[in-house]
């Protein structure tokens, strides 16, 4: 006989169910709690069971069961945003962005007055995360917004929003400064701000009045519009680089100088102060000042910071990128090499694991490489910019300027608040002596970003090609002014400058200073000796160029220089011996 099973035994059933699927569910037995969850469903129609089930599928992976669960039980899910809200985030695991859409169209809540906020700030989110990976931007940006005046706590919406370059610098320190948070989460904003003052290369409140932020900035200005002597004088006593201290250190000396500096770094710099103590050190703090250090051009404070942030966490990948990109400028190919294994075995699905593993082929000079790994990069994340930008270079590196602009181009539309694509379309088109289309870009990439050094030398240079030579002197100066530290790039420009308008003393001085920074470049060596053979000194121009042609021995310039010292050394003994 048939056991019977009336209504107190199914709930008491039930009722034990729960207990086991919470307990499987908190173990992180996936499997288990499905298994009891479907026969909990079974048993009741309520929609908590339901969505217990459904998470449950949704924690395990099996999205296009989620998918089918929730429209057996249409009549459940249409009256609980829980249930809309698991659907909506099951497509877009499908990756079935076009039914997404329609779906969030259809089932977000009343844009107008909604009775949950926070809910309405998700399906917000869910809509510019859609709109971003079908490359709608405008839209993409609307909803984030939304999402974040609905919510001021939607951290992902705010990550999106705020120093990703989607928008620009104005608009951004507009959103956090209209951020409707609590009187005690004041330190959100500023550690928001953080990567505001990272983007500027500032360590100063970019949330300051505007007014403060415009004098400043028209002071700066100012003293960088300075006459070319002034600015040849700022680059002789070293007061266009914040110091003596950098000019002639080697690599590994710096290193030690920086790490020296950051043992006994006070937090008086923005937002350290601002903030807890404890987040002073916390790795979002910590990555957003070596982002700062980065954009200064400080790569080996950036690389000693961000290294802090590793090793504390070393699966941080908010970090890796910048510092990625730091080991790549300081040449540390092994490190990377390491970095890329260690990323690519944990994080096979992490955009940047591949970047990685790009940027050790494109440092070994394997450009086709690189782009193979760039590829698979952002064939993970479409708006993963960093890859963007080394796509670009591995294509110019190999002289094909065409897809280098392509990429380049993509990068500016996918993130137009940043200035490094229109710099990088500029150089090429340099490169490429397209001069009119190169000052238009780079006009406009001083207009995102007007306190860029490199966006000035850049322009220095088309001045130099258009034989505006004082111009370009002009400008190179505001370069040396803008930068924390100078490149030797931009010290070497401003001597090749200054010898076209004839200042050849003030020429020798920039050759040095570019020699103190990189002594190991052969044309900054070219340079010197050129400079002292204009002046009448070839003896000394003869010592230059054979410590050129040391290092670089096909120098073509350096070669047939040299001869003409020799000739004009000859000359001159046999004039004194006569």
């Amino acid at each position: 006989m048939g056991s019977t099973y009336d209504q107190p035994t199914i709930d008491s059933i039930c009722c034990r169910l729960r207990k086991l699927v919470q307990d499987s569910f908190q173990k992180h037995l996936y499997t288990t709690a499905i298994f009891f969850a479907d026969k909990l469903v079974s048993l009741s129609h309520e929609a908590e069971d339901l969505y217990t089930l459904a998470e449950c599928y949704f924690k395990n992976r099996e999205y296009r069961r989620v998918l089918h669960l929730l429209k057996k039980h249409n009549d459940i899910t249409g009256g609980d945003e829980r249930l809309k809200l698991l659907a909506a985030q099951s497509l877009m695991e499908c990756r079935d962005w076009d039914e997404c859409i329609r779906y969030l169209d259809d089932n977000a809540p009343a844009d107008d007055s909604p009775s949950d906020p926070k809910m309405a700030s998700v399906f917000a989110l869910l809509r510019g995360k859609v709109y971003e990976v079908t490359e709608n931007q405008e839209n993409a940006l609307l909803w984030y917004e939304r999402a974040v005046q609905l919510d001021p706590y939607c951290h992902e919406a705010l990550d999106r929003l705020v120093g990703n370059h989607l928008l620009t610098l104005e608009r951004e320190v507009a959103l956090l400064r209209s951020l409707r948070l609590h009187k005690e989460d004041e330190w959100l904003r500023h550690l928001y701000a953080a990567k505001l003052a990272a983007a500027r290369s500032s360590s100063e409140n970019p949330l300051e009045p505007a007014s403060q932020t415009a004098q400043g900035t028209s002071t700066s200005t100012a003293s960088a519009t300075a006459t070319s002597q002034e600015g040849v004088s700022s680059v002789q006593d070293g007061s266009a680089t914040g110091g003596d201290t950098w000019w002639g250190i080697g690599r590994q000396r710096r290193l030690h100088q920086a790490r020296e500096g950051l043992d006994s770094l006070k937090q008086d710099k923005y937002p350290a102060q601002l903030l807890p103590a404890a987040l002073a050190q916390n790795g979002h703090t910590l990555a957003a000042q070596s982002t700062r250090y980065f954009y200064q051009g400080d790569f080996e404070s950036c690389y000693l910071v961000s290294k802090k942030v590793l090793e504390d966490d070393p699966y941080h990948l908010a970090t890796l990128p910048v510092h990625i990109a730091s080991l790549v400028m300081l040449d540390m190919k092994n490190v990377v090499f390491y970095v890329a294994h260690q990323l690519v075995n944990a994080y096979p699905a992490a955009p940047v694991a591949w970047f990685t593993a790009g940027c050790y082929y494109y440092m070994i000079k394997k450009y086709e490489h690189a782009r193979r790994f760039f590829h698979k990069a952002l064939s993970l994340d479409h708006n993963f910019a960093p890859a963007w930008i080394a796509y670009g270079h591995a294509f110019a590196h190999h002289d094909e300027s065409d897809q280098a602009l392509a990429a380049y181009r993509t990068a500016s539309r996918l993130f137009p608040g940043s200035q490094l694509p229109w710099l990088f379309i500029g150089m090429e088109y340099v490169r490429t002596n397209s001069l009119q289309l190169a000052l238009q870009c780079l006009e406009c990439a001083r207009s995102l970003m007007p306190t860029d050094p490199h966006i000035y030398n850049e322009i220095g240079v088309v001045a130099f090609h258009k034989k505006a030579y004082s111009k370009a002197v002009d400008l190179l100066n505001q370069a040396l002014r803008w930068s924390t530290t100078p490149h030797e790039t931009t010290c070497s420009n401003l001597g090749h400058a200054l010898l076209k308008c004839g200042a050849y003393d003030r020429a020798l001085e920039a050759f040095q200073q570019a020699n103190r920074l990189n002594p190991r470049s052969a044309s900054v060596l070219s340079g010197i000796a050129f400079t002292l053979q204009l002046q009448g000194k070839p003896d000394e121009a003869i010592e230059y160029y054979h410590r050129a042609l040391s290092i670089q021995r096909d120098d073509a310039f350096a070669s047939e220089m040299l001869s003409y010292a020799v000739q004009e050394t000859g000359e001159n003994d046999s004039s004194m011996e006569l």
